[in-house]
């Protein structure tokens, strides 16, 4: 049965004729449930000394009671926080599971965030206890005055002022995790102690808070979303109308934790139907540590931002050897979200009979409102799919998409503004997007403060003109479209180095060369084919450099943050907009005009505005300009 012929529509709102299988629960039933029927099977699989170390559902079971007495005993229970702030790793998963099942709140924050970042999450927290990976995580944390206990995985060094001053405080306990396990092994006999922690674990409600995930920040500040333990598991009793995940089935994770995408979604997905997690320590970001991690496994399952499939897809290209082996005939299919998977990507993905299948939703949706259908073609740009069982999708009059269902979370966090204006009252979670409906399902359009005007006030929407181009050229990475407020639209482009490494080598003068060819006649090629004059690029800028989390331009979970990337990108606007005497060569070089622009250079030269581009590499960094235009030490 299509998801279309399962979709309902009444008037602006539509939701699925579907039931969600099984009855609300906590997440401590789920754990009593899973490990009475799984017991000695791999729950997940940690890779220690090269080689992925399974552990079962019943070793883990152990540890969540063990150091849910630790917490315990510390006076953790309704309503107190425990934060986490450390990479993917088995004692997150622990720390995690013990939290909730007594009732408290869990808080994993991102490692990665800077110091003062971290520090005022923390501070936002207010945790009783801390969960840290070590060292380096303590010397960005802040310590709140109600901190009751401090846990490491790593021990700390000793000796250390910095690190030990403020740990010397009364009654704070500092310990290692193995630790905390070993502490509470001597209060009990296990084989009665263990029951007794999971007779009240399962008796939690499932309405109780259990999760402060904080939102991304593609929106600007970080806001800390409270979720119950339905919210969560909605998700799940909701998935198993549409899909089967089994036992069977492998993932090989490196989404983090600490965002919705992965910590919520791809996890519990695994977790709640006993599918095998396999914790990929290369945390999408060494790809050859990713590969090696995926020859291992050989993933049946996949969840990824659209970056690691466009680089799965790119390697397979350029090394026909390894594709049988990446692509393998036991992969069901391969989820992606965060960004829409450009179209050339999904492509590739058809030609090998492999079904991408995409979601839609927001940290405060647990996350998944929408997802598409594993039988149906990806045919129609921005579609995000159909409401899964129990939620219902509305669009308001100004197009926002509008969602109600068990997935919505409680509010956020000490922020009761925020709260009021996302859920105002009127029984929907406000979400800030812009959508419509196309065939029974969702099409996605843009987020509503991506929407802006040009000088002459005709409004533009961005989103699917970047969406597009990024699909028509398979070296563009990421496209930004710009023209807030100016007479004609331009593209900042970040050029996709892994697949220009992969394919060019060390040989930069023709990467240069074909590259900067294939944009030039991308523009062209969606300039003749866009009939809105007004939406056509008039000029495109090559920022040449990665996106990254420590420029504040990705999330964690590999979205862009387009006002930061704005922001780090003033000296090319000023190069495509007002390229005046001020402005810098370096800059302007990188700009390509799509029509003849007869200034002249500003650097004195005997050439057009239009020719700046001529100067050096589009695509490279490169040497200062010679006196007479030639780039020092580029191919001549």
């Amino acid at each position: 049965m299509s998801r279309a012929s399962t979709t309902r529509r009444e008037g602006n709102v539509i939701s699925s004729s579907l039931q969600p299988v099984g009855k609300p629960e906590s997440v401590g039933a789920l754990l009593a449930r899973n490990a009475a029927r799984f017991g000695v099977q791999p729950m997940y699989c940690i890779r220690r000394d090269g080689q992925f170390e399974p552990i079962t559902w019943q070793t883990f079971l152990g540890n969540v009671a063990a150091f849910g007495r630790f917490l315990s005993g510390l006076g953790v229970g309704p309503g107190a926080r425990v934060a986490l702030l450390m990479p993917n790793c088995a004692e997150a998963l622990v720390a995690e599971f013990a939290t909730m099942c007594l009732g408290a709140i869990y808080v994993p924050i991102f490692s990665g965030y800077s110091a003062q970042q971290t520090g005022d999450l923390i501070e936002h927290a207010d945790p009783t206890v801390l969960v840290l990976g070590g060292r380096r995580q303590l010397e960005k944390s802040t310590l709140p005055s109600g901190l009751r206990a401090l846990v490491t995985v790593e021990p700390l060094p000793e000796g250390l002022a910095a690190l030990t001053a403020p740990l010397c405080r009364p009654h704070l306990v500092v310990t290692t995790f193995a630790d905390a396990l070993r502490r509470t092994a001597g209060d009990a006999d296990p084989a009665a102690a263990t029951p007794a922690f999971m007779r009240t674990a399962v008796q939690v409600d499932p309405g109780t808070p259990c999760l402060i995930m904080y939102t991304s920040g593609t929106g600007g500040r970080l806001k800390g979303v409270i979720l119950t333990h339905d919210n969560i598991l909605s998700q799940q009793r909701a998935l198993a109308a549409i899909w089967t995940i089994t036992p069977e089935d492998r993932f090989l994770s490196y989404l983090p934790w600490h965002h919705s995408f992965g910590g919520i979604f791809e996890k519990y997905t695994a977790l709640y139907n006993g599918a095998t997690l396999f914790v990929d320590d290369s945390l999408g970001k060494d790809f050859d540590l990713l590969l090696r991690n995926w020859m291992a496994v050989r993933p049946t399952v996949y969840f990824s931002a659209p970056r690691i499939h466009q680089q799965l897809v790119v390697h397979a290209q350029t090394h026909p050897d390894a594709e049988a082996r990446i692509f393998h005939p036991g992969l069901r299919f391969v989820f992606t979200a965060a960004a829409p998977l450009p179209a050339n990507i999904s492509a590739y993905f058809a030609s090998k009979d492999i079904p991408v299948v995409e979601g839609w939703g927001l940290t405060e949706t647990s996350p998944c409102c929408t997802v598409t259908d594993l039988t149906e073609p990806r045919t129609v740009p921005g579609m995000v799919g159909y409401p899964i069982p129990g939620v219902r999708i509305k669009i308001a009059n100004d197009g926002e998409i509008l969602v109600q269902g068990p997935n919505v979370m409680l509010g956020y966090r000490n922020e009761p503004e925020a709260t009021a204006a996302a859920l105002p009252g009127d029984g929907w979670f406000h979400t800030g997007d812009l959508g419509e409906f196309a065939g029974g399902g969702l099409r996605l359009i843009a987020r509503k403060d991506r929407v802006f005007k040009l000088l002459n006030g005709e409004k533009v929407v961005p989103t699917g003109i970047e969406n597009r181009l990024a699909g028509m050229n398979s070296y563009m990475r990421h496209v930004i479209v710009v023209g807030d407020g100016r007479n004609f639209l331009a593209a900042l482009i970040f050029p996709d180095y892994f697949r220009i490494a992969e394919q060019f080598g060390d040989d930069r003068a023709t990467a240069d060369r074909v590259v900067k060819d294939s944009f030039r006649e991308t523009i062209l090629r969606f300039n003749q084919e866009h009939s809105v004059k007004y939406e056509r690029i008039e000029a495109f800028a090559v920022i040449a450099k990665e996106l990254s989390i420590e420029a504040n331009e990705l999330t964690p979970s590999l979205k862009v943050r387009v006002r930061d990337v704005l922001r780090n990108a003033e000296a090319s606007l000023e190069a495509i907009y007002e390229p005046g005497v001020d402005c810098d060569c370096r800059f302007l070089r990188k700009v390509m005009r799509m029509t003849v622009d007869e200034r002249g250079c500003i650097a004195g030269l005997d050439r057009t505005l239009d020719r700046c581009h001529e100067c050096g590499s589009l695509l490279f960094e490169d040497e200062p300009i010679a006196p007479d235009g030639a780039v020092q030490g580029a191919p001549s």
